[in-house]
């Protein structure tokens, strides 16, 4: 009875073992895999093409001219704006290779050079590889309401430092229309009525971030 029990714990003792072995080998094999795809969030600063539409005129403050005015404007009826912010990511999964999935939240600013304040929001779902080729979709939040954004990118590494760049388009869309809260703050339902412009333009960013390897 004795040799029994004392050869069910030492089988016991080989399986323990074992399990602990193969579980931590599993986890390092996982963390090796997620740690060949780097991290990049941190703060992100570009530029934005944006066509002809409602985001253009307000940012060439067409939204101030009355209707006599504007029938003599000139200016360009696109523009370029500045943008400045911040991106969040999250990983959830882990493919077993060196490519991994994304989540990631952008927040910026654009419009600070022309004296204002136009904030965007992007949530993003994506795929990132080990040699820095990246790509996202999702959800686009602004001042022109909601649209959806696809992006690009590549991560340019120097040493621990890594540099990612993005290029994302959002497509034109229909805008506001006469009745619209937009026209509300505007305070004028003639600019609608007589210079309106219902698409929104279509907007082209690219953005450069910085990151040190380790550092989230």
């Amino acid at each position: 009875m004795f040799c029994i029990i004392v050869t069910y714990l030492i089988i016991m003792k080989k399986t323990i073992t074992f399990i602990c072995v193969l579980t931590l080998a599993s986890t390092c094999f996982c963390q090796t895999n997620l740690d060949e795809v780097d991290k990049l969030s941190g703060p992100r600063f570009g530029v934005s093409y944006i066509g002809t539409g409602s985001t253009a005129q307000v940012l060439n403050r067409v939204n101030t001219m009355d209707s006599l005015s504007y029938a003599n404007y000139s200016g360009s009826a696109n523009t370029m704006t500045t943008q400045y912010g911040w991106q969040w990511e999250t990983r959830f999964a882990d493919t077993g290779g060196p490519v991994v999935g994304l989540v990631e939240w952008v927040a910026l600013v654009a419009g600070m050079e022309k004296g204002l304040f136009l904030p965007s929001f992007s949530t993003l779902v994506g795929i990132r590889s080990d040699n820095g080729l990246e790509f996202a979709t999702g959800p686009n939040l602004s001042g022109s309401g909601l649209g959806f954004v696809f992006a690009l990118g590549y991560n340019y590494k120097k040493g621990d430092l890594n540099l990612p760049i993005n290029i994302a388009f959002v497509p034109n869309k229909m805008g506001p229309s006469s009745n619209s809260a937009l026209s509300d703050l505007l305070n004028s339902s003639e600019y609608f009525e007589t210079i309106k412009e219902e698409n929104t333009g279509y907007r082209i960013t690219v953005s450069v971030g910085f990151n040190l390897k380790g550092s989230n």
